[in-house]
Parts: structure tokens; C-alpha cells; sequence
């Protein structure tokens, strides 16, 4: 099964390709901004990578957040948009799931818990066994975590970045039904409409 992965959720942009679990193309670039203007072109530059077509893919693993509106909504629109007219399932995995799993395989740590700045002194967080959750993503102040960290002995791992191929490479046992692409934003959007209210 080949997969396509995208990330767009944080300062890098990120793509891979991977076929049951072999990496056939990674392409990672911290920007800051401007994922709207290169991820098509990084996503071209990883089929000629790999001597590919886009019509080759079988699924595609999108990152689902945490992280902000506009962020978020350019990896996601384009694995719908990709996907769409080709009838592909399209999977969502978050960056706290990616982090876990990354944790779970190459250090094997049993029990973790990811966190993942959000900036305004806020994190999502959320504990994982075996590379499986525990509960939800919860929001909290950094002040909360450290203050729980204090009453917990797991090991404590931020999520910086998204590794695509671990994202992709998941992707090819998740099912789309229970792992949609939905986006989980860190906040509401800043813009308002007209008598304040918000977007």
C-alpha cells in the first residue's frame, strides 16, 4: 500500500511517501510560514523522488494538529482535495500519536506523555501506553502540567516536530472510519465577524 503523508501543522512542512512501510521519499523543510506556497511543489519533487505518479497512491495520512487554524487547514485541504476526485481514504493521525509512536518503537519507552506547545502558555497533552492513548488530547496551562508532572513518574516528551514517514507508516493500519481527518485546533481562529463574534 502506498502511502502519501503530509504535515503542515508546525514551522516545518513535510512530505513522505512510503509503501508498506518502506520509505520511498521524505522531504522536510523548517520555513516558519508559507506552507500554502510550497507544499504542492514539495509534494511533486517527492513522486519524481521516488519515480512515482500521483495516480500510484493508495491512501494519504494527514497531521490533524495540535496547532493553528491556518496552519492546519493547508495539509488538510490539500490531502480532500487530492484525494477527492481519486476516491481515496484520507486518515488522520495527530503529532501527539506520531511523537508516542516514535518514542515507543526507536526508544522503547512503554509509557510516555506527549505534550505539544501551543504557544500563549498553553499545551495539549496526553499519555500513551504501548503507542496507545489514554483518553483524549487535554488543553492545559503550562503551569497545570508542570504541577501534575510533579505527581507522575512517566517520562515527559515533547512533540517539536511531525516525522512523516512514522505518520504514513501508521496510516497504513488505521482505519479512515475511526481516524478521520479532523482538524484539532490548538484555538479558535483570532479573525471575528462583524459585532465581534468569532469565525
Amino acid at each position: 500500500m502506498l502511502v502519501l503523508g503530509l504535515d503542515t501543522t508546525g514551522s516545518d512542512c513535510s512530505v513522505s511517501i512510503v509503501d508498506d512501510a518502506v520509505v520511498l521519499a521524505h522531504i522536510s523543510r523548517n520555513i516558519g510560514r508559507g506552507h500554502a506556497e510550497v507544499l504542492a511543489g514539495m509534494v511533486v519533487e517527492a513522486f519524481e523522488a521516488a519515480n512515482l505518479k500521483p495516480s500510484d497512491v493508495d491512501r494519504l495520512a494527514v497531521c490533524t494538529g495540535p496547532g493553528s487554524f491556518t496552519g492546519l487547514r493547508v495539509a488538510l485541504s490539500f490531502a480532500l482535495g487530492f484525494a477527492l476526485p481519486r476516491g481515496l481514504p484520507v486518515v488522520g493521525i495527530d503529532a501527539l500519536a506520531v511523537t508516542a509512536q516514535f518514542y515507543h518503537f526507536n526508544k522503547s519507552f512503554e509509557r510516555v506523555e506527549v505534550y505539544r506547545d501551543v504557544k500563549r502558555n498553553e499545551v495539549f497533552n496526553r499519555v500513551y501506553t504501548l503507542g496507545k492513548p489514554e483518553g483524549k488530547p487535554v488543553a492545559m496551562t503550562v503551569d497545570d502540567m508542570q504541577y501534575y508532572r510533579e505527581r507522575s513518574n512517566t517520562p515527559l516528551v515533547e512533540a517539536v516536530t511531525v516525522d512523516t514517514r512514522i505518520l504514513a507508516w501508521l496510516a497504513i493500519n488505521r482505519d479512515p472510519a475511526t481516524h478521520p481527518a479532523e482538524p484539532l485546533y490548538s484555538r479558535g481562529p483570532d479573525a471575528k465577524l462583524p459585532g465581534g463574534k468569532s469565525l
